[in-house]
């Protein structure tokens, strides 16, 4: 069959193609775990960019404040190792964060060299705003995989990731 060209409305309700239905052979493609793992997070990326695209907030960042808010004082290096993030990228990160008033850096107690991260009471009134949008962000995703659909995805990829 031949190929033809998908809408940009397409593009933007589908991340990518899982099968042949609409007329382009996707061969071994949707049996790879690699490849499905990919549409998937593009599927739940453009959602959360669209949730929460007024407030200026991606994946990486609202880790970040989520992983602070649970463990004031943490160190940059173990926030970064937490959420599978080199040192590097995650200093550009946090340096936004402290810019827009929603982080701040500190000496930290048992070493003066060494930085630890707080939350500030603006970083913890927005995240816990972003926890009411993203709620049923969550819930539309959880809908798609049935019942017990993401309590299965969830176990199946903690024990991919955990090897």
């Amino acid at each position: 069959m031949a190929a033809h060209k998908l809408a940009q409305t397409d593009i933007a309700e589908r991340p990518g193609q899982v099968d042949s239905s609409d007329g382009i052979d996707m061969g071994v493609l949707p049996s790879l775990m690699g490849y499905m793992l990919r549409q998937g997070h593009l599927c739940v990326s453009q959602d959360f960019f669209r949730v929460l695209a007024a407030e200026n907030i991606r994946p990486p960042q609202f880790s970040i404040l989520e992983v602070v808010s649970r463990n004031p004082g943490i160190r940059p290096s173990d926030v970064a190792a937490s959420i599978g993030i080199k040192r590097a990228n995650l200093v550009p990160l946090v340096t936004a964060l402290e810019q827009r008033g929603l982080l701040t850096r500190a000496s930290a107690e048992s070493d003066r060299r060494a930085q630890s991260l707080h939350l500030t009471p603006d970083g913890a009134e927005r995240l816990r705003y972003w926890h009411s949008v993203i709620a049923p962000h969550e819930d539309r995703l959880a809908a798609r995989l049935g019942a017990h659909g993401r309590d299965t995805l969830l176990n199946l990829l903690k024990n991919l990731v955990r090897g």
